[in-house]
């Protein structure tokens, strides 16, 4: 099945490192791609559960294109960077990883963490995502997670769950915190 965790709301990460424990409990092989992130405060913890494996494929920081970052401006308050040509290729080898690991059946469940993000930012190309799930989704369960994740995925998902901000304090300025947000 395919499962999309989305919205603006914080936890979708958390939600799905929840999916993974559960699924690594019940005796499944677990992958977690991360895009766009060096490895987070989960990636120490996940490490030592039995059949659950996380990689990562970005830098320090978190990245988005110039025009999204324009757009945003409030982002550059808190840190967000905008992407670079080894972001792009960052994402690709991910995208290569999921592709290859879809195809040896060696997990259960795959976990792409922020890619309706790299999807939304035009890392590559959407259709190349939606051919990888229609191919995929009856061999693995793949769990998506990220913002503004597109109509078309949502339109072949199985369960999508929207998570909403009513109220965030990086509105105020306030900057990411080990342990809670990273």
């Amino acid at each position: 099945m395919i499962y999309v965790l989305t919205g603006n709301g914080k936890g979708k990460t958390t939600s799905a490192i929840g999916m993974g424990v559960r699924a690594a409990g019940a005796g499944k092989k677990v992958l977690m791609i991360q895009f766009l992130k060096t490895g987070s405060s989960e990636n120490k913890i996940i490490e030592k559960i039995k059949d659950f494996d996380i990689k990562s494929f970005g830098r320090e920081g978190f990245f988005v294109s110039k025009s999204y970052l324009k757009a945003h401006p409030q982002l550059k308050k808190i840190g967000v960077k905008e992407a670079t040509k080894k972001d792009c290729e960052l994402v690709k080898r991910g995208f290569d990883l999921a592709k290859t690991v879809a195809e040896s059946k060696k997990y259960n469940l795959l976990i792409l963490d922020e890619i309706c993000v790299v999807l939304k930012l035009g890392f590559f190309d959407k259709k190349e995502v939606l051919d990888f799930l229609r191919e995929n989704q009856k061999k693995i369960d793949i769990v998506l997670t990220g913002r503004q994740c597109s109509k078309q995925i949502i339109k072949i998902s199985d369960l999508v769950t929207e998570f909403e901000e009513k109220k965030h304090y990086y509105r105020k300025g306030i900057k990411a915190r080990k342990g809670i947000e990273y």
